[in-house]
C-alpha cells in the first residue's frame, strides 16, 4: 500500500513541489543565518571599536595630564616655594606663587574631565588652586594619592583624582616637599560612558584591576558591579580586548571588555542581547513568519491537489481494479465539479455502459455456442452405442440365446429410456451411476461375464451434485472396447470414489495387458492438443465436455492404473 501512495502521481507532484521548494528555503535560512551571523560581527565590531576608542582617548588625555604633573613636580617655583619659602622676599614669593596658579590654570584646562587642579605645599601649609588658595589638605586625601598602585587615578571619599607627590621615595614619616592633584569630574565621565552604550540599553563600567576605584554610567552600579565580580578573574589576565556573553536574572548580555595597562583599569561594555540584536530578531520572526505562511500555502495547496485530482484519479483507478473483477453492474462514478474529471467520468460510466452490453451478449452467444457444441457432443455418443449395441444383438439372434436377447433388450430399453426422458444436459451424480451400471449390466452379457466391474459408493453428499451427462458410460465403453477386448478371461474393472479436499476422485481402472508406455505417452499429449468437435469421439468426447463445464481445470487424466491397465480420472470440485 505504502508502494502505491508513493507512486502515485499525487506524492509525485507534492514530492516536486517541495524538492523545488525545499532546497530554496534551505538556501534562505542558510542566507538569513550568513547576514545574522554577518550583523552579529558587525555590532560587535562596533561595540568594541567604540569601546576601544573611548578608551585610548581617555587614556591620551590622561596621559597628557600626568605628563603636566610631572612637568610641574621639577618646576623651580613648586621646588622653591617647598623648600626655601621663609628665605625669598616677598615679591619673589607672591611672583612664585602666581606662577603656579597660572600653571594650575593650564593642568585644568589640559583635560575635558577636571574639575579642580591644586599643589599643596606643607612648608607654607598652603593649596594653591586656579584662581585662590586653600588651607592644607587633610592627611587622609595625601596618604590615598601616596598609597595609589602602578595606575594613574585613584578613589578617595567618593572622588576620582590623580596627581603625585614629591618626593615619592619613603621618607620616613616625613611630610613630602609638596602635592600635586587633580579631581576628575565623575558626572562628565558617567555622560561619557552613557554615549558609548547608547539608548539601546545595557552599561558601561571603569573598574580598576585591584578594584581600588570603579565608575559606571548613571543607573547602571548594581549590574555593573554584578557583572565586574563575574568576571573579576578574566581581568586579572593579561588581554588587551575581550568578547564574551554572560547571563544574569535572566537576561543574555554581551559583553566587551577593553584593558589598560597605564591606567591598571578596565572598561567593562555589556549590552542586553534582545536589545542588542533587536533588529535581527524582527527580521527573524518576519522571516519564521512567512515561512509559516509559507508551509499553510504549501500544507492547502497539497490539500487542493489530494482533493481535486489525487482522490478524482484514485477513484478511477479503484473502479478500473473492480472492473478486473467483472463486477460491472454497481460500477458508476460520480463527480460533483465542473472540470475534467466529470467529462472523464461521464465518457467512463458510458464505457461501462457500453462494455456491460456488449459482454451480456457475448455471454450470451457463447452461452449458446457451448449448449450448441454439448448437444453435438452428447448426439455423438447415442450412434455409437447404438451401432454396437445393434451389432451385439446381431450376434446373439444369429447365436438363437434368446435368454441373453430378453434381458439384453430389458437393459437396452432402460438404457435408452434414461437418456430420452433427460432432455437436460446435466443429471445427478447418483443418476449418471445408475445408468453407467446399466451399460455394465449390458456390457456383462456381451462379454458373456469374462469381465467383473466393481463399484465404489457414492460419498455422502455428492448423490445430487449435477454432472454432465453421459460421462462415466464412455469411459467404462473405452475400457471394456480397448482395454479388455482381448482379455480372455479374469478381466477387471474397478470404479472408485474418494473425496479428498474437497474434491471427488472418480477413477476407472482395468487391468488390460495392452497399454504400452509409448500409447499412454501418446494419449496423454492428445489431451493436451486442441479438439476437433466435429470429430471427437469416446474419452476425448468425455473431455471436452467436462473443460466446458469446469473450465481447463476439468477433463481428464490418463495414468498407469495400480492393477495394470489404464487408469482413467475425472476430478470434480466442490461447491454447488
Amino acid at each position: 500500500m505504502m508502494r502505491i501512495i508513493m507512486s502515485s502521481i499525487f506524492a509525485k507532484l507534492v514530492g516536486g513541489f517541495l524538492l523545488a521548494i525545499v532546497p530554496m528555503y534551505i538556501a534562505g535560512i542558510f542566507m538569513n543565518e550568513l547576514g545574522s551571523q554577518s550583523v552579529k560581527h558587525e555590532i560587535s565590531q562596533s561595540l568594541s571599536a567604540r569601546s576601544n576608542f573611548f578608551m585610548h582617548t581617555f587614556e591620551q588625555e590622561l596621559r597628557s595630564t600626568d605628563l603636566l604633573i610631572h612637568d610641574l613636580s621639577q618646576d623651580s617655583d613648586m621646588q622653591k616655594l617647598s623648600t626655601i619659602a621663609p628665605a625669598m622676599s616677598r615679591l619673589e614669593y607672591y611672583q612664585a606663587f602666581d606662577r603656579i596658579q597660572n600653571k594650575m590654570r593650564l593642568l585644568k584646562s589640559s583635560n575635558q574631565y577636571i574639575t579642580t587642579a591644586e599643589a599643596y605645599i606643607p612648608l607654607i601649609e598652603k593649596t594653591i588652586q586656579e584662581t585662590s588658595y586653600l588651607t592644607a589638605l587633610p592627611q587622609e586625601q595625601i596618604d590615598a594619592l601616596e598609597r595609589k598602585s602602578d595606575g594613574v587615578l585613584v578613589e578617595w571619599n567618593g572622588r576620582l583624582q590623580m596627581g603625585t607627590v614629591y618626593p615619592d621615595y619613603p621618607r620616613k614619616n616625613k611630610a613630602p616637599n609638596f602635592a600635586i592633584l587633580t579631581e576628575l569630574n565623575r558626572g562628565k565621565l558617567q555622560d561619557s560612558l552613557d554615549k558609548l552604550v547608547g539608548a539601546g540599553g545595557g552599561g558601561a563600567a571603569l573598574v580598576g584591576i585591584d578594584s581600588s576605584l570603579s565608575v559606571w554610567n548613571d543607573g547602571s552600579e548594581a549590574s555593573a558591579r554584578q557583572i565586574a565580580a563575574e568576571l573579576n578573574e578574566k581581568m586579572s589576565t593579561d588581554f588587551s580586548s575581550y568578547e564574551t556573553q554572560l547571563e544574569f536574572e535572566g537576561t543574555r548580555y554581551w559583553i566587551n571588555m577593553e584593558k589598560s595597562v597605564y591606567l591598571d583599569t578596565v572598561l567593562i561594555v555589556y549590552v542586553p542581547a534582545h536589545e542588542f540584536l533587536g533588529p535581527l530578531s524582527k527580521h527573524r520572526v518576519i522571516f519564521f513568519g512567512l515561512s509559516g505562511f509559507s508551509l499553510l500555502v504549501i500544507i492547502i495547496f497539497s490539500y487542493w491537489i489530494y482533493n481535486r485530482i489525487h482522490q478524482p484519479l484514485h477513484r478511477m483507478v479503484r473502479t478500473f481494479r473492480k472492473m478486473d473483477l467483472n463486477n460491472l453492474q454497481q460500477i458508476e462514478l460520480h463527480h460533483s465539479h465542473e472540470d475534467e474529471f466529470r467529462y472523464l467520468y461521464e465518457q467512463f460510466n458510458q464505457m461501462v455502459r457500453r462494455i456491460r452490453i456488449l459482454i451480456q451478449e457475448a455471454y450470451e452467444q457463447k452461452i449458446r455456442s457451448q449448449r450448441s457444441e454439448l448437444k453435438q457432443l452428447q448426439a455423438q455418443i447415442n450412434p455409437h452405442f447404438l451401432y454396437n449395441s445393434f451389432f451385439t444383438l446381431h450376434q446373439m439372434a444369429q447365436m438363437y440365446d434368446f435368454d441373453h436377447i430378453v434381458l439384453f433388450t430389458k437393459h437396452l430399453g432402460s438404457y435408452f429410456k434414461f437418456i430420452t426422458r433427460n432432455a437436460s444436459d446435466e443429471v445427478s451424480l447418483s443418476a449418471e451411476v445408475e445408468h453407467a451400471k446399466s451399460y455394465a449390466d449390458i456390457q456383462s452379457i456381451r462379454f458373456q461375464r469374462r469381465i467383473a466391474a466393481s463399484w465404489d459408493a457414492v460419498p455422502p453428499g455428492w448423490e445430487h451434485r449435477e454432472v454432465p451427462l453421459l460421462i462415466l458410460q464412455p469411459l467404462l465403453e473405452n475400457a471394456y472396447g480397448h482395454g479388455l477386448e482381448e482379455k480372455e478371461r479374469g478381466g477387471e474393472i474397478a470404479i472408485g470414489m474418494t473425496e479428498i479436499d474437497g474434491q471427488l476422485h472418480i477413477s476407472i481402472d482395468d487391468n488390460g495387458e495392452r497399454l504400452t508406455d509409448e500409447t499412454l505417452n501418446l494419449m496423454i499429449e492428445k489431451l493436451e492438443q486442441p479438439v476437433d468437435v466435429g470429430e471427437t469421439t469416446g474419452l476425448y468426447n468425455v473431455h471436452r465436455r467436462l473443460q466446458l463445464k469446469y473450465g481447463h481445470t476439468g477433463g481428464l487424466a490418463f495414468s498407469r492404473s495400480p492393477i495394470g491397465g489404464l487408469q482413467v480420472k475425472i476430478i470434480l470440485p466442490g461447491g454447488a
